[in-house]
């Protein structure tokens, strides 16, 4: 009988803990679906601002801008890391703080600057310097919520504090993948063209204002933004891997209620068995 009450107990807090995990699971999922949204959605726009950049590229000298060119050599060079600020997403932050410490291993002198509470405790631990946290993000992401980071990132580069800025983050490739990846926000020449916009054909363009006048309107706008997309891909991810971590945790939690109520109907059937063998020995003797 002890043993019976102990399986029954275990299906309980099984079943209780799949409850739990399908709740979760069901936000996740809305969440998932409006944060892909957003990062699909944007990933246009933001391709026709580089080709846009790469045009004026072509008709002026770029090195005249400060977003262009390379920064103090001496100066360390500043890792933008973007988490979670939950756990319960799966492998994704490990695979995340993996790529970073690889990151981290290339350059002798690193600063960062934290997105996400994960991040910073990654952070800490490396023992680098933080020049910048940040946390508590809302999960349907505008502009403006950005913003804030992105001009932190900006005036760290330009007061030559840092060599160059690149961020960690995981790129949303569908529900089921999401890839760490290393890119280079700033400066902005060696990444702002990428090989699908340089295999375009080549148009002639009358620009009013000037081309240099309006690089230097589009470059600090196309960092925003650039960071903008970043921050929807990571979001994207995130809500993905926890709703598919949710998903999987909830299907495990019913195949272990499953296997305790076949071994709790064993367990059940062999204490009957010996009750009524204990029963029929007694009848037998009286």
């Amino acid at each position: 009988m002890a043993q019976t009450r102990l399986i029954k107990s275990r299906i309980k807090s099984a079943t209780n803990i799949a409850k739990i995990t399908k709740a979760m699971e069901m936000v996740s999922a809305s969440k998932m679906r409006k944060a892909q949204s957003q990062a699909l959605a944007s990933r246009p726009y933001t391709h026709k601002l580089m080709e846009m950049l790469h045009t004026l590229a072509g008709s002026t000298d770029p090195s005249l801008h400060p977003l262009l060119r390379v920064g103090n050599p001496d100066a360390p060079v500043c890792i933008v890391l973007i988490s979670t600020d939950r756990g319960l997403a799966g492998s994704l932050n490990a695979n995340l703080f993996r790529s970073t410490f690889q990151a981290v291993s290339e350059y002798p002198n690193v600063v960062f600057i934290t997105v996400g509470k994960k991040a910073k405790e990654f952070a800490l631990k490396t023992g680098k310097r933080i020049i910048g946290e940040f946390i508590g993000l809302p999960d349907s992401l505008t502009l403006a919520d950005v913003l804030p980071i992105s001009h932190l990132i900006q005036e760290t580069f330009l007061k030559d504090e840092c060599s160059m800025v690149k961020t960690v983050h995981m790129q949303f490739v569908s529900t089921l993948t999401q890839k760490p990846e290393v890119t280079q926000l700033l400066p902005i020449a060696a990444t702002v063209i990428p090989s699908e916009v340089e295999g375009s054909v080549k148009k002639e363009y009358v620009f009013e204002p000037s081309p240099q006048e309006m690089l230097g309107f589009l470059l600090p706008f196309y960092a925003e933004n650039g960071f903008y997309q970043t921050m929807l891909e990571a979001k994207a991810s995130e809500h993905s891997a926890r709703m598919v971590a949710m998903k999987n945790a909830s299907d495990n939690a019913k195949d272990i209620v499953s296997s305790l109520k076949l071994e709790y109907n064993k367990s059940r059937q062999a204490s009957i068995t010996t009750e009524l063998l204990d029963i029929t020995t007694a009848s037998m003797t009286v």
